[in-house]
């Protein structure tokens, strides 16, 4: 297959990052599958995925070196077409076609569609992306475009390969690095600065197991929490003017104070955020890891979540994939005040279909585990799941490293915290 001529240019602070290494560990597919009921026009999806392709440049990139990409004119994937006689069968064609593999970040192409037909009305659907070209953000726009481009096509109609408001990517590197170059950069290097010198003594571990050997010993705690505890938390988010995220966040860090006894505590969070103007719509990866910290004594948890508020205002406004930009800057930022390992997310539940991602169609999700999962990429994350029938904290940690007793008297502090009265 010919892909056409390439455009060079550089890679953004994400690609830098997972392209100089990090995350290796990861399988980094971000992937759903679903059984679809209905019709399913194969010759407009394959042209709804074609011109989406065209449209997004990161759907076309492929990658030189850490620094530097290539955008192909031509798509680099098109949708691959099975057929299985059993539901089992299907099964096994799709996990070995979409996930069976990681992407290779040395080759060409970083997408992959495929549908396995049961019959006439029932296939089997799934879409899978390499995280260095998506996240959750660019996930639910690329499922949500391609649903509207099958729809028009399905109808009849002539779709063109015209954006609407979406950038490029490959421009978005590029004047990610032009900004950093300036005054905009060293607006960021002197905030972390000074940020790494407030926080540099921050909390020692949580009680250590001992030594890690080996692969990480992955345990799980899961705790209920009221069934009002989403109403409880987004009351005390609007008594301290803050959000719901910044409530939780605040919750595991006043647990960590107490439990370690330390001055500071940090975690690290992700934020979803577009780094620049007018790449609101535009596909690729955005995330960047972020540390909020607490010290002091601010007192109950109204006045916590509003200290731990007006910090994440500031980080967020200046974050940069922090292991990447402090060797630019000569600077050991993520040493001093990555969080001890801990991170936070609340209710993100992943790449997914929202209802059938085609017109005329149903869509019942299905799960294709890929070999290998992601792992732990910290010690100790924390996820709260409030939009659920039973709300929850569920913690996933490193037992080699961190005590059970230690991350659950975190959590008991949490729980209380995030569902009080704010007093």
């Amino acid at each position: 297959m010919s892909w056409g001529k390439a455009t060079s240019g550089p890679t953004s602070f994400v690609e830098m990052a997972r392209l100089a290494g990090n995350y290796t560990h990861w399988h980094n597919l971000v992937y759903s599958t679903a059984w679809l009921t209905g019709r399913l026009d194969h010759a407009a999806l394959r042209e709804a995925w074609r011109v989406l392709c065209l449209r997004h440049d990161v759907m076309r990139r492929a990658y030189v070196s850490p620094d530097e990409a290539c955008t192909y004119e031509d798509v680099l994937t098109e949708v691959e077409f099975h057929s299985a006689d059993t539901d089992d069968e299907a099964l096994e064609t799709m996990r070995r076609t979409l996930v069976g593999a990681p992407f290779s970040l040395d080759a060409i192409g970083l997408s992959r569609i495929v549908v396995v037909r049961r019959d006439d009305r029932r296939h089997l659907f799934g879409i899978a992306l390499d995280h260095l070209i998506t996240d959750l953000t660019s996930w639910n726009l690329l499922v949500a475009e391609l649903g509207e481009l099958y729809e028009r096509a399905a109808a009849g109609e002539r779709i063109g390969c015209e954006t609407e408001g979406a950038a490029s990517y490959q421009e978005f590197a590029a004047l990610l690095r032009q900004e950093f170059a300036g005054r905009w950069g060293e607006e960021r290097r002197a905030f972390w600065r000074a940020y790494t010198e407030r926080f540099r003594s921050s909390s020692p571990p949580l009680p250590s197991a001992g030594a890690a050997k080996g692969e990480p010993a992955v345990k799980i705690v899961r705790r209920a929490l009221p069934a009002d505890a989403h109403s409880r938390v987004r009351q005390l988010a609007r008594q301290a003017r803050a959000t719901p995220f910044v409530v939780v966040t605040a919750a595991i860090l006043a647990g960590m104070k107490e439990a370690t006894g330390a001055s500071s505590v940090g975690v690290s969070v992700a934020h979803h955020g577009r780094a620049l103007p007018y790449t609101a719509k535009t596909l690729g990866q955005f995330v960047q890891r972020v540390p909020l910290h607490l010290d002091g004594e601010p007192g109950g948890p109204l006045e916590t979540v509003r200290d731990v508020f007006g910090r994440s205002l500031d980080v967020f406004d200046y974050a940069l994939p922090l292991d990447i930009v402090e060797r630019s800057w000569g600077l050991d930022l993520t040493s001093s005040i990555g969080g001890n390992g801990a991170h936070v997310t609340l209710d993100q539940s992943g790449e997914g279909f929202r209802g059938s991602p085609l017109a005329g169609t149903r869509a019942e999700p299905v799960q294709v585990p890929a070999p290998g999962g992601h792992g732990l990429v910290d010690p100790l994350i924390f996820a709260w799941w409030l939009d659920e029938v039973v709300p929850r904290v569920v913690v996933h940690y490193d037992e080699s490293l961190i005590t059970t007793e230690a991350v659950e008297a975190v959590v008991d502090v949490a729980a209380r915290f995030a569902v009080s009265d704010g007093r």
